[in-house]
């Protein structure tokens, strides 16, 4: 059995027994890979410390291919990321980046997720109380167009047609496209004007655009379009915390 020795940053941590634990890890060289980590547990009550979620290290497994659930050998912290802990908006944005990287990912190396993953989760623990929602919005929406889940927007998915610079259009959530102004939209889909596109085509590539606007309409959208394609239609508990009502909104209204 080959051991393993990758980058990773722990995603979700379970008890498996008394002195064990189940731990799931994306790493930048297997992808997303399940462990079992025996005696953690007991070195942690010892006051040897704990491994906590979205602390990113260098773990060594013993990997075989016909295991789902490998052994850890190791984890070595590099970064434990305890800054997400400053307040409920970093650690309810982390909780769904992680989620959505647990829900899709797959066995296999994708090195530019595991540092999109990294460096967001940086990002999210070092920007001001201003920055969270940005680089929360950054964070996920990258995850999702690596995953391959990305919205169209630049082309009509009803008539194929090129969107303009400055033209409006509706969101279709159902197609997860842009409809161009000259063609119907379903009942209840967002408005969505040229700088609300400018600022989602950002986010999608992993960055915060300069003078974001509409950060509450972005989480709503954000909200929506996982919960519809990548979540079964069951929403993400953690966005309970990213609602509109839990921080104050100083933008312009929003998608326009």
């Amino acid at each position: 059995m080959p051991i393993l020795t990758t980058p990773a940053i722990l995603l979700r941590s379970h008890p498996y027994s008394e002195t064990s634990r189940v731990l799931r890890f994306y790493t930048r060289d297997i992808g997303l890979v399940g462990a079992m980590a025996r005696g953690v547990r007991k070195g942690a009550s010892r006051g040897r410390g704990g491994t906590a979620s979205f602390g990113e290290g260098v773990a060594v497994i013993t990997f075989r291919d016909s295991r789902d659930l490998q052994s850890l050998h190791e984890f070595t912290p590099t970064n434990a990321h305890l800054g997400l802990a400053r307040d409920f908006r970093r650690l309810a944005g982390a909780s769904v980046a992680a989620e959505l990287v647990l829900r899709h990912a797959q066995q296999e190396p994708h090195p530019e997720l595991f540092e999109a993953l990294s460096g967001g989760l940086g990002r999210l623990e070092a920007t001001g109380p201003e920055g969270v929602v940005g680089e929360v919005l950054s964070l996920c929406w990258s995850i999702v167009q690596l995953l391959g889940f990305g919205p169209e927007l630049e082309v009509c998915t009803a008539c194929g047609v090129v969107l303009e610079d400055g033209d409006m259009g509706r969101f279709d959530l159902e197609e997860g496209a842009i409809r161009g102004p000259g063609c119907p939209a379903a009942e209840g889909a967002r408005r969505i004007g040229p700088v609300a596109r400018t600022h989602l085509t950002a986010f999608l590539h992993g960055e915060v655009p300069p003078g974001l606007r509409g950060r509450r309409a972005h989480l709503s959208l954000l909200d929506d379009f996982t919960t519809f394609h990548m979540l079964g239609g069951r929403r993400l508990e953690s966005f309970r915390f990213l609602e509109p009502e839990s921080f104050p909104d100083r933008d312009a209204p929003a998608h326009t």
